[in-house]
């Protein structure tokens, strides 16, 4: 539904550190988006390649996109994410392309909560919850 140039100019990250290419899925209470097999000129690369924990930051940004479409704003809102829980990563590194699903939990003036899981070809990369705070 929505492509990378749409996409990056509702994150709070441009260039390479947009890390969704495609949303295919997006409505009240949910998102769903895809991203390409990171290479090694990927900005979160270490070790050669993309470490698991680096999925976190794929749910994040899918997260800040939900949240500006729930909006109807075509700028990313002022936030920040605020705290992880029961995150469960696999070891190892991100193989293949993505598939970045979350869920809204409770939105609040003050921000927002959302499920979410990562996949690659492999397996489920990360998942777990996260609270985003706004900013004033």
């Amino acid at each position: 539904m929505l492509n990378r140039a749409e996409i990056e100019c509702r994150v709070p990250h441009a260039g390479a550190m947009c890390l969704l290419d495609t949303v295919t899925h997006w409505d009240a209470t949910s998102i769903a988006g895809e991203a390409a097999a990171p290479t090694h000129e990927h900005p979160l690369a270490r070790g050669g390649g993309v470490p698991a924990v680096a999925a976190v930051e794929y749910a994040a940004q899918a997260t800040a996109l939900h949240g500006c479409l729930l909006d109807d704003m075509s700028t990313p809102r002022a936030g920040m994410l605020a705290k992880l829980n029961d995150v469960e990563l696999a070891p190892g590194f991100i193989r293949g392309a993505l598939s970045v699903r979350a869920e809204l939990l409770s939105r609040a003036a003050s921000g927002c909560m959302y499920s979410f899981s990562v996949h690659d070809q492999e397996t489920c990369r990360a998942r777990g919850r996260l609270l985003v705070a706004f900013a004033a």
